[in-house]
């Protein structure tokens, strides 16, 4: 074999037996020529393998050289590296959810770079078949269409393969809103409660539970008559005060647990300091 000229690819046949083709696609990191190498006992498979490679090359599609994702590693790092710190934690929570519960068990051990559509697809049919509802899939179908839009941006695959699936159709449903007997139901139970001023505010003007449950004084204006909805009140999440998390506690003993604190939300109720890992209240 005789060296090509100005970075040329080269095919030839090894002592080995074996075909192999090589093609410098750009240059490294530390600012050296980046070879890729092909290899076949088949000549022609060779020969169409470097084409394909020069192909890339020339159209700025060539995978970064490394690590081999799979769908799993990529959707972790994904979620907890590039997502997590730049959304909301309720975008997280549902990404979170559409990952570990749906997602990885389903698809985890594909290698990234062959996910096909119908894979999703297939995906979204066992998970309505097993009793999930369309909009669950679709929520899916939103999660990793936007992981593997950032795998196409780092260059990690050269498409993104849920742009092409097909997600569930969601049928839409009219709402029945209370009967004006269920309203006053609804308020003489909340007499009962200390709040119940939030239900009354909620089923006068349709708010949502967050929007109710956020308002202040401030928000109010009783002279004009006016409510401004500035906040939203969510949830609150707590920290596990130990090294196990609250989701496998079933064999542990919970007394073993330093008290909870809360994170990612202020509140003003203090965290309790319980040892029960739980919320000391609930805005349900």
């Amino acid at each position: 074999m005789t060296r090509q000229a100005n970075g040329r690819s080269t095919i030839y046949q090894g002592s080995d037996g074996y075909w192999h083709g090589r093609v410098i696609v750009g240059v490294t990191d530390q600012g050296k020529p980046d070879r890729r190498h092909v290899m076949s006992r088949s000549k022609s498979v060779v020969t169409a393998r470097v084409r394909e490679l020069e192909k890339k090359r020339e159209n700025g599609n060539v995978p970064l050289p490394g690590i081999r994702w799979t769908v799993a590693g990529w959707l972790e790092h994904w979620l907890e590296n590039i997502a997590r710190p730049t959304i909301r934690r309720s975008s997280y929570d549902a990404y979170t959810i559409a990952v570990r519960v749906h997602l990885i068990p389903g698809l985890g051990d594909h290698r990234l770079d062959r996910l096909r559509p119908e894979h999703l697809e297939r995906l979204y049919r066992r998970m309505i078949a097993n009793g999930a509802r369309p909009a669950t899939a679709h929520q899916v179908h939103r999660t990793i269409r936007t992981a593997l839009g950032e795998a196409v941006r780092r260059r990690q695959v050269q498409e993104n393969v849920a742009t092409l699936a097909k997600a569930p159709k969601i049928e839409t449903k009219e709402l029945e809103p209370y009967s004006i007997a269920e309203v006053g139901r609804i308020l003489t139970a909340a007499r009962e409660c200390r709040n119940a001023a939030r239900w009354a505010i909620a089923l006068s003007l349709g708010l949502r539970q967050g929007e109710v449950l956020g308002l202040h004084w401030s928000d109010i204006d009783l002279g004009d008559g006016i409510l401004k909805i500035t906040t939203n009140r969510v949830r609150p999440h707590y920290e596990h005060g130990c090294s196990t998390r609250v989701g496998r506690l079933r064999d542990t003993a919970l007394t073993a647990c330093k008290p909870t604190r809360m994170t990612d939300q202020p509140s003003p109720v203090p965290a309790s300091g319980r040892s029960d890992c739980r919320p000391s209240w609930s805005s349900s």
